[in-house]
């Protein structure tokens, strides 16, 4: 694509020429970013016009990204393996509240790709605001699921949930009656995130994933 301008993935901004670094903690940004995906700074960049990429998009192409960016959106801090069955167990025995707390502090464990991305507390706490958790809800879950994504593919691995299978079970979770659908559908997303989860942590965790396969 030589020649022609490109968009940020992060903010849409146009054009892309090269990346440059935060003024505040120096991590790689790109060209007129509106803000730092690691440590928040805004920056004097404004988004244009016109759909940018998105990295978060299945068919977004990583070569794309250059090895400094690659790296930075590696780093997650997710060290210790956790057993699929015993999430989908404690998520029935809490009635939801654990994959509520479990899953969005992951939100804080996983790199700040996009300029909108957010930890825990906002995850957690926006949950919990009447009314505006049914907006909530979906982007807790597709978020989470397109950053896991995300990190899959960054190491050659698929994806962990579709995006569809994801908006599909939280929309079926709202609809009073079809809900009793989401006590098989939940479970399944559940699962298929924490398996895929465990196969990215360090090394010096394995010993937690072959436990628990075990098991």
């Amino acid at each position: 694509m030589a020649g022609s301008p490109q968009s940020c993935f992060s903010c849409g901004a146009v054009p892309v020429t090269s990346s440059v670094g935060c003024p505040a903690c120096g991590t790689l940004v790109m060209p007129l970013a509106r803000a730092c995906v690691t440590c928040g700074a805004r920056l004097k960049g404004k988004r244009v016009g016109g759909k940018p990429a998105n990295v978060y998009d299945p068919l977004f192409d990583l070569s794309s990204l250059s090895d400094g960016q690659r790296t930075e959106f590696s780093q997650h801090r997710l060290t210790i393996a956790f057993s699929v069955d015993g999430a989908i167990l404690l998520h029935f025995a809490t009635m939801g509240l654990f994959s509520l707390i479990y899953f969005g502090l992951m939100h804080s464990k996983l790199p700040m790709v996009k300029h909108d991305d957010f930890g825990a507390r906002r995850a957690i706490g926006f949950s919990f605001i009447p009314f505006f958790n049914l907006y909530w809800v979906f982007k807790f879950w597709l978020r989470l699921v397109a950053r896991v994504n995300l990190q899959m593919r960054l190491r050659g691995l698929p994806p962990a949930v579709s995006k569809r299978f994801m908006l599909a079970t939280v929309i079926v979770s709202l609809i009073p009656g079809a809900n009793l659908a989401s006590l098989v559908v939940h479970p399944i997303c559940i699962g298929r995130m924490q398996g895929m989860c465990n196969r990215i942590v360090p090394e010096a965790s394995g010993q937690y994933k072959i436990m628990f396969e075990r098991l």
